[in-house]
């Protein structure tokens, strides 16, 4: 499935300075997705249908606590981002010389960050590669039983980020070197991260298999069409996958693609610790190598399993101290 392009298309009081405010973010280097482009829309929208004169498009204080007010049965999540799309963009116009209510971060709502990613065992990430590398060939997609198995060792065996994974083009797998280079990512840093020897060899195995001329520097995992896959269908394939292979969380619900990401940190960490590595030094190596700012967005990642507890927490006990909260053990 092609990407879906996206129309920045504003018609209220605000459009003129909603497209000036993307190129300016863009500019600046950050990616200006289809999120950021609803809550635009629906700001510009917002002050169309209250009546904010176009020819002097000013917020005031009153006006923008109206805009943030939680509305019916939205999440505190999606306040929250209306909450900062509107500081930022009333920066953005203060620097243009206008005189906009910028609504203090102190008064935004809280967010309370209680989901607990899935961790994969070790059995489970054989599991799905097995059934990953099962998959039939498909007359109607004849490339589909090849870029899955791949796709999946790369998430795991790198730890990228789904979007991160499929935009790589040929010129950014170096599969001679055995290493990824990242030019387009979450935080803006570009980062080379380096592969295993087992996943360098496999990807020297798929360049084959999908048949890339030696002058080939398309997408590394292209559709039908060659162009760049879309993320949609990649999660309700894996879900199918994960069904397939009886992998459910607590509620009854498959784990997310992302999930694969929290997994390479925690069982990377575990390596790291077994191998006898220093944890003070394991951890600033592995914040680099997912491309965080801190450690402290790191430290996010490794909730850890019960197979990962001991032969980490142990060791972490001086360098977190409370950080990590005792893990309860749940018959299944």
């Amino acid at each position: 499935m092609k990407a879906k392009k996206i129309d920045y298309t504003f018609t209220g009081p605000l459009a003129e300075y909603c497209k000036k405010y993307i190129d300016y973010k863009r500019s600046l280097g950050f990616i200006m997705g289809q999120s950021v482009y609803y809550l635009l829309r629906g700001m510009d929208d917002f002050f169309l249908q209250n009546a904010l004169p176009s020819n002097s498009p000013a917020l005031t204080k009153e006006m923008v606590e109206k805009y943030v007010a939680h509305r019916g049965l939205e999440s505190i999540k999606t306040q929250h981002m209306r909450m900062s799309i509107i500081r930022q963009f009333a920066l953005f116009m203060n620097r243009l010389g206008f005189s906009y209510y910028v609504y203090p971060e102190t008064a935004f709502v809280q967010i309370k960050d209680d989901f607990i990613p899935y961790i994969f065992t070790h059995k489970e990430i054989e599991k799905l590669t097995k059934i990953l590398d099962e998959i039939p060939i498909s007359p109607r997609y004849p490339i589909y039983h090849i870029i899955y198995p791949m796709l999946f060792r790369m998430l795991y065996g790198c730890g990228l980020r789904i979007n991160e994974a499929l935009g790589l083009k040929m010129e950014n797998v170096n599969f001679e070197q055995g290493i990824i280079k990242l030019n387009t990512t979450k935080n803006n840093i570009q980062r080379i991260v380096p592969m295993s020897n087992s996943l360098q060899k496999y990807c020297r195995r798929y360049i084959k298999q999908m048949n890339f001329s030696s002058s080939y520097n398309g997408y590394y995992y292209p559709n039908g069409k060659g162009n760049e896959y879309n993320s949609t269908p990649v999660y309700l394939q894996f879900k199918k996958f994960m069904d397939l292979a009886g992998i459910y969380r607590e509620d009854g619900t498959t784990p997310r693609v992302h999930d694969i990401r929290h997994t390479f940190a925690v069982h990377a960490l575990e390596k790291m610790v077994a191998e006898g590595k220093d944890i003070y030094c394991a951890l600033p190596v592995l914040s680099t190598y997912l491309g965080h700012k801190g450690l402290e967005s790191t430290e996010k990642y490794l909730r850890l399993t019960v197979e990962a507890h001991e032969s980490i927490i142990n060791t972490m006990t001086e360098y977190y101290k409370d950080t990590f909260k005792e893990v309860i053990v749940h018959e299944n």
